[in-house]
């Protein structure tokens, strides 16, 4: 009886560990194993170099932007300067015009000269080869030296001559010019419209415009020396061909 009261005790106390042992609060150590650690070591190696992959290419973007704005830049420059030239170029075109009518009024005056501000390669702009940029300097310098008669002659063999040139529009320019200051009106007409016909972008279109309506004016056609003027302050109104086309007065038929 005394056994199995004890056998009982024993069971309780038992019970009473185990109770109290599956309450309590172990600590858990968990354990990787050699091969676990080596792929965790190489997934944080991986993330490191896509980080500083990603930053690469982020500092490269940046010198790209930065690159960028400094061809834009020096783009912009670039297209102002050359907006610049044409512009000095045909502001002296425009007074060389102007001096050599007065020229032809007045045979007291000098031989033409260009101003003192401007070089010569400005106002012979659209350099090409040597023999056909060679012919149009020596007809224009037959402009300068108020021999027009003659420089009708090398204009004329200029444009047949070099059909194609990068001055040929100019040369038929020059040459309504001449004709309309030495009163061939029927010959400046006809140059004047060369150029608008086969050269339409050209930058003299405006000046070639206001002359035609200036020689339409003389030839009695008054209301196509209109249209002319109407058309240059229309198409190009900053133009200084539109100013003097605002200001024309039609000749007394």
């Amino acid at each position: 009886m005394k056994k199995a009261t004890l056998i009982y005790t024993l069971v309780g106390c038992l019970g009473s560990v185990l109770t109290l042992s599956a309450q309590a609060q172990v600590p858990v150590i968990e354990v990787r194993t050699g091969e676990q650690a080596q792929i965790e070591s190489s997934t944080l190696g991986g993330a490191s170099s896509q980080s500083e992959l990603i930053l690469l290419v982020l500092s490269l973007q940046e010198e790209v932007r930065y690159l960028r704005g400094e061809l834009e830049t020096t783009q912009n420059q670039l297209n102002r300067l050359q907006t610049d030239v044409q512009e000095r170029y045909r502001d002296v075109d425009r007074r060389l015009s102007v001096l050599m009518q007065a020229a032809m009024d007045d045979d007291s005056l000098p031989p033409l000269s260009f101003p003192s501000d401007t070089t010569e390669d400005e106002i012979l702009a659209e350099p090409s080869s040597a023999d056909d940029q060679a012919a149009y300097d020596e007809a224009f310098a037959l402009v300068r030296a108020r021999e027009f008669e003659d420089a009708i002659v090398a204009f004329e063999n200029f444009v047949q001559r070099y059909p194609e040139h990068q001055n040929t529009a100019n040369g038929y320019y020059w040459l309504g010019e001449l004709h309309l200051a030495t009163e061939s009106l029927e010959q400046a007409k006809e140059s004047f419209e060369i150029v608008l016909e086969r050269f339409p972008e050209h930058h003299k279109v405006p000046d070639t415009l206001y002359k035609l309506g200036v020689t339409f004016s003389r030839l009695g056609e008054q209301e196509r020396s209109r249209h002319m003027m109407e058309r240059v302050i229309a198409e190009f109104p900053q133009s200084t061909a539109a100013t003097l086309a605002q200001s024309f007065r039609p000749l007394a038929n």
